[in-house]
């Protein structure tokens, strides 16, 4: 489906949790006004997810390529056409003045990439969830290295700091902090897993198998911008340091090879 050349496409990949479907379109409504969509990507197997997207009527995509978050984001990409996108999840809470405050940052043609604040769990100007120009993607490419592609595709993980980080080196980021958008989910570990507990469903379970692999992928991939970034924040000072911690062998060392082998085989999922 392409949609219409104006407004925001809001993108939400989601799997297997069908009873966040109305309730997350009510709160984008209850908080966003204008020339806006939503569109859920999901896995043809997930009838749940898709019946429960039908009744609401919103916009449904199906991923066309693995099942990762990067491949669902890059799949509505391809199958939108709104000038913005939004990239979401389906454990996010909007806050009121969210989309607005976000598209005033994008009043310099410059910006490609606007940053939101989490409340709930600030990081000094990172974003897990951006809004993206679509005519940055189209000339510039969310990556170094691969042309109109939203994310890399990692499995699941840091996504969002390539994405951040890419934009930044390029002076083409813009991070907005009267723009809130709360993510709400068990919190990280010190390796920055999701935590363990009853709140822990199959969808975090995935992203958490594949942690380490992402990490050393991250590692190596971010030697293509982190030097570039000018005055950096601190968030990429701490960026800087996590990689200086883990990169190359010791990094694979740390993590343990017998868990590394175990991240590359099992699947993934956002």
């Amino acid at each position: 489906m392409k949609a219409a050349a104006q407004g925001v496409a809001v993108l939400i990949p989601t799997l297997g949790r069908a009873s966040r479907v109305q309730p997350l379109l009510d709160n984008l409504n209850a908080t966003a006004a204008g020339d806006l969509a939503a569109y859920f990507v999901v896995e043809r197997e997930d009838r749940a997810t898709i019946e429960a997207v039908r009744r609401a009527k919103a916009g449904l995509i199906f991923n066309d390529g693995p099942p990762t978050y990067a491949s669902c984001v890059n799949t509505a990409y391809r199958e939108t056409g709104e000038p913005y996108l939004f990239l979401g999840a389906d454990d996010i809470v909007f806050v009121g003045g969210w989309l607005d405050e976000a598209l005033a940052g994008m009043a310099d043609p410059g910006v490609g990439v606007v940053g939101t604040v989490d409340p709930r769990a600030p990081v000094p100007d990172h974003s897990a969830h951006s809004l993206v120009r679509r005519r940055y993607i189209q000339e510039q490419s969310g990556c170094m290295d691969l042309r109109d592609t939203v994310l890399y595709p990692y499995l699941h993980g840091f996504t969002d700091h390539e994405l951040v980080g890419v934009a930044k080196s390029r002076r083409a980021y813009a991070y907005c902090e009267r723009s809130r958008v709360e993510h709400h989910h068990p919190g990280w570990d010190s390796l920055g897993r999701v935590r363990g507990g009853s709140a822990l469903d199959a969808t975090y379970r995935k992203g958490n198998r594949h942690h380490r692999l992402d990490t050393l992928t991250f590692i190596e991939r971010s030697r293509k911008w982190i030097d570039s970034i000018d005055a950096p924040s601190p968030a990429d000072v701490r960026v800087r340091k996590f990689i200086r911690r883990n990169r190359g062998l010791r990094g694979a060392v740390r993590y343990g090879l017998r868990r590394f082998m175990d991240a590359i085989s099992g699947s993934s999922r956002t």
